[in-house]
């Protein structure tokens, strides 16, 4: 439970940093000009990476919401896997993969409602990026693969678990974490100077 709290200590700081970003542009904007509301500047702002990142970034944040259900499930329901229920089972695995990411990709559509710096899948929308943190981004969703397939081997063996495995899949959540806030970080060192 230390790595889960980890990975939602980062995903917390990752999004206040990036709340401090729009905020810092918001209030820089509203010396010059009083009366902009932050949807509108949020939306002057915008700008479109393309549909082909749009859309790796998106499968980025559902592959990440996937790994961390394999991660977190084991331990929270152990009495269920020890009882025979199928979901430890290939069948079990994939169906809930599905059930994850359908509701990882509805919550992912909902926060277009919530507040700006809130809404994970727009979140790059504000930032300049490079090829390279495209790169960086877009890698994540291999990364994720590799670290459920690993959490899968520890969930189908569960309570027998690899040491070595889970703490492997761990850092590589950890890492792809920290590349998907890349963009918000390198603005916030770069803000500071």
């Amino acid at each position: 439970m230390i790595w889960a709290a980890m990975l939602l200590a980062l995903l917390l700081v990752g999004l206040v940093v990036h709340r401090m970003n729009f905020e810092r542009v918001y209030r820089r904007l509203s010396e010059l000009s009083s009366g902009v509301s932050r949807d509108k500047l949020y939306e002057l702002l915008s700008v479109d990476h393309g549909a082909n990142f749009s859309a790796m970034v998106f499968s980025s944040w559902v592959a990440f919401f996937v790994a961390f259900m394999y991660y977190i499930l084991p331990p929270l329901i152990p009495w269920l896997l020890r009882s025979g229920f199928p979901i430890a089972s290939n069948y079990g695995l994939v169906l809930f993969a599905v059930i994850v990411a359908s509701l990882a990709s509805f919550l992912l559509w909902a926060s277009r409602s919530f507040p700006v710096w809130l809404r994970l899948s727009e979140i790059y929308r504000i930032y300049p990026l490079s090829r390279n943190e495209m790169s960086l981004c877009a890698a994540t969703v291999f990364v994720l693969v590799v670290s459920a397939g690993l959490s899968i081997c520890n969930f189908v063996n569960y309570p027998f678990v690899n040491r070595t495995l889970e703490t492997a899949a761990w850092l590589l959540l950890l890492v792809a974490l920290i590349l998907l806030f890349i963009p918000v970080f390198n603005e916030f060192v770069e803000a500071g100077r």
